[in-house]
């Protein structure tokens, strides 16, 4: 059995037939088109052998469409409005004026970090629609390297699979102290300081707890950890309500410092390295680049 054969219309045929159509003229078709008028009638020629259709009848008054080439006109329009409206899009896209930024945060900087920077970016590209997820730092490096999300931002290590990373400007982590407990007096916190202290802590599987853990090593009994939560934000609520004290990223600690807690250095320093992420080896849109620039820009403020 043999199959239906399939038609071999090229762009430039479709092109042509379109220009004869709108000026019913091969020479208007020709200058529209900028090429000669043998060239139009050619290819509007070639386009009848293929499928086998009059589109046009000479009259005195130049061409005339057939009742298939009107019809045939339609479906050629809204072909054409499509790639009109891709071509538009690619514009915008180029321009940073429209588009669609997926990026993925952990807790710290998507609660008290982004919201600002989120607010100036859609200020300074308003075309261009963000969406922000909130998850794990774990969870970001590997949704970036499955190419989920554009970037992510998250206090991870310097390499990893399947991601190109790159530093933010750094910041050390800071204690949290309830207004009125006798370390808030402290101009600085060391680790015996917080020897038999209630401790709020980010959870174990979190690259923050392991280095916090190392820090602390020097004291002789384990901590006196009285809460965990799997990201930052809960422990600067609760040092609020004087439930014990927490070492913070200072993005975290800067949002709840209040009447009711105070922030302190803490020695020896432990580096808060918030880094972006990115696929490996993908192209930066510059909506990513001014994004990213923003919040470097929050960074150095705080």
């Amino acid at each position: 059995m043999h199959g239906v054969r399939r038609m071999r219309l090229n762009l430039r045929q479709v092109e042509a037939f379109r220009a004869v159509f709108q000026t019913n003229s091969m020479t208007a078709a020709a200058d529209l088109m900028g090429v000669t008028q043998p060239a139009v009638s050619r290819l509007i020629r070639d386009m009848e052998a293929e499928i086998n259709i009059r589109l046009f009848e000479r009259t005195r008054g130049g061409l005339l469409a057939t009742a298939e080439a009107i019809s045939l006109y339609r479906e050629v329009q809204r072909s054409f409005h499509g790639l009109d409206r891709i071509a538009r899009a690619a514009s915008e896209l180029g321009r940073n004026r429209s588009g669609l930024l997926n990026v993925a945060a952990s807790g710290g900087p998507a609660f008290y970090c982004l919201p600002e920077v989120i607010k100036q970016f859609s200020d300074r590209l308003p075309g261009v629609r963000l969406s922000l997820t909130v998850l794990q730092s774990s969870d970001i490096l590997d949704s970036v390297a499955r190419q989920q999300y554009d970037f992510g931002i998250a206090d991870v290590p310097s390499e990893a699979p399947g991601v190109d990373i790159e530093a933010l400007p750094p910041l050390d982590f800071v204690c949290a102290i309830p207004v009125g407990h006798a370390l808030a007096s402290k101009r600085k916190i060391r680790p015996e300081d917080l020897r038999g202290e209630p401790m709020l802590m980010v959870s174990h599987a979190s690259h923050q707890h392991q280095r916090i853990v190392q820090a602390l090593s020097t004291l002789e009994q384990p901590l006196d950890i009285v809460f965990e939560a799997s990201n930052s934000g809960p422990l600067g609520a609760l040092v609020v309500e004087g439930m014990g004290i927490a070492i913070l990223d200072p993005i975290t600690a800067s949002a709840h410092e209040s009447k009711s807690v105070v922030i302190r250095p803490f020695e020896p320093a432990i580096r808060y390295d918030l880094r972006v992420i990115y696929p490996a080896k993908q192209p930066r849109s510059d909506g990513a680049k001014a994004f990213v620039e923003l919040v470097a820009d929050k960074l150095r403020q705080i």
